[in-house]
């Protein structure tokens, strides 16, 4: 494993549980199409840019929630959802954050994402 490897993977546990951390590694849904994807996302996406100084876990999760919403991207706004709550970011803070969307990115995309906030919130609470 390489040096930002590492890095990544530490990052990404703010953001998943342990458990959830090795399964990212190990199985790999896209790994025979794409099999360098998922040491980018690490490397890259967490270990480069998440680890950064400046935010805290919570506000960058809050961040890439509205983003995922603003590229109306369900799978990964899911994910996401999921682990800013994770990281510490509250059910009120989430869905307050995808209200403030409304007048840049319309009513349909935010209406999705709360659907998704209210199944991930539910999941949540089994």
């Amino acid at each position: 494993m390489s040096e930002r490897f590492t890095k990544g993977l530490e990052t990404i546990k703010q953001y998943v549980t342990e458990e959830e951390a090795a399964r990212m590694i190990e199985s790999d849904a896209l790994a025979e199409t794409a099999p360098d994807l998922r040491k980018m996302i690490i490397e890259f996406a967490y270990g480069d840019v998440y680890s950064r100084p400046g935010l805290d876990a919570k506000s960058r999760a809050l961040v890439v929630i509205t983003t995922v919403v603003t590229q109306g991207a369900a799978p990964q706004t899911k994910t996401h959802i999921q682990r800013g709550l994770h990281a510490g970011l509250t059910q009120t803070e989430i869905v307050e954050a995808l209200l403030q969307l409304v007048p840049y990115v319309g009513f349909p995309r935010v209406q999705n994402a709360l659907t998704i906030a209210q199944q991930v919130f539910a999941e949540k609470n089994e």
